[in-house]
């Protein structure tokens, strides 16, 4: 398992590089510009991510700290493994389909501070230091809640997975928002 989560961390890195790279030098008004109403600004991106990171976080650190326990939800026969792949294949930065977010992953609406890329970096460390500190354990039979309810439970490394790709969607999103043509330079 632990080859499976090092390529994880791999990623995880080099994504942290790319971000730092593309996005650390926009100015406040590059990350808070809006294509239109609808759509997110870089900066709501980076701060989507960096709320939802933390969302699961909570749940890793607990498996870090080896006081987490698999809930009663989590023994339902083949659930965890359906809302794994269902959770990958929606985040999934190759999906063309837009997902609504629920409430609790809205990004901020107020004006994004100029740190957001600082303090995504800062989060990303955070999330790369659990992987490392749960790659050796028996991390197939762990299942943590998901942030929408403790009845919906996932196994640990489609959790770890589904954070990778739901970056990566929203970098992707993010890039978009810069490579408009409206895109303040």
């Amino acid at each position: 398992m632990s080859n499976i989560v090092n390529g994880l961390i791999s990623n995880a890195r080099m994504f942290s590089d790319e971000v730092k790279e593309i996005f650390g030098n926009l100015s406040t008004e590059q990350l808070n510009w809006k294509p239109n109403g609808s759509e997110w600004s870089v900066g709501q991106n980076f701060d989507h991510l960096i709320t939802t990171n933390n969302l699961y976080i909570a749940n890793i650190q607990k498996v870090a700290d080896g006081t987490h326990v698999n809930n009663w939800f989590s023994i339902i026969p083949l659930f965890p493994n359906i809302v794994g792949q269902q959770l990958k294949k929606a985040v999934s930065p190759d999906s063309p389909k837009k997902i609504k977010t629920f409430p609790i992953f809205e990004a901020s609406y107020s004006e994004i501070p100029d740190t957001i890329i600082e303090d995504f970096q800062t989060n990303q460390e955070t999330f790369i230091s659990l992987m490392e500190a749960v790659k050796n354990m028996e991390i197939r039979k762990i299942k943590i809640p998901t942030p929408l309810s403790p009845a919906v439970n996932i196994k640990l490394p489609d959790a770890l997975e589904v954070i990778v790709m739901h970056e990566r969607r929203h970098f992707n999103q993010a890039k978009r928002v810069m490579d408009s043509e409206a895109f303040p330079k």
